[in-house]
């Protein structure tokens, strides 16, 4: 394994123990993250906040597994990208915003260094194309 291989692994696996710790923690205690569900967001989808929580938890826990697998990963890492900017942009401009600003482009950085390969999972070099 090279240092760029090394390097991907550790952004990948420590960006999956983010996501992982953060799902499980609204898939375990909703009442605690519901504070931080936007009022549009209810408005919208017409769930309760403690429905987009433990979905939202849900959505973590699946892609954070995703991310250590390696499976998929250009798209797994665009969809959390996506998922990541939108809760910035919600957060806005203060310390919790900016921590999540760095996430976002930490897991845009590993979508955009990923290959479109299924195969990123197997440590073996010669099919690792990242």
């Amino acid at each position: 394994m090279d240092s760029r291989q090394a390097g991907m692994m550790v952004l990948r696996l420590g960006l999956s123990a983010v996501f992982l710790w953060f799902g499980f923690s609204q898939v375990l205690d909703g009442q605690g993250w519901i504070g931080w569900v936007p009022v549009w967001a209810t408005n919208f989808s017409g769930l309760s906040p403690e429905a987009i929580v433990f979905g939202n938890g849900l959505f973590e826990v699946v892609f954070g597994l995703l991310l250590i697998t390696g499976f998929w990963m250009r798209y797994v890492a665009g969809l959390l990208a996506l998922h990541m900017a939108l809760i910035t942009l919600g957060v806005g401009f203060n310390e919790i915003g900016v921590r999540d600003f760095g996430l976002t482009a930490a897991v845009l950085a590993l979508a955009l260094l990923s290959s479109d390969s299924t195969k990123e999972h197997d440590p073996s070099p010669e099919l690792m194309d990242v």
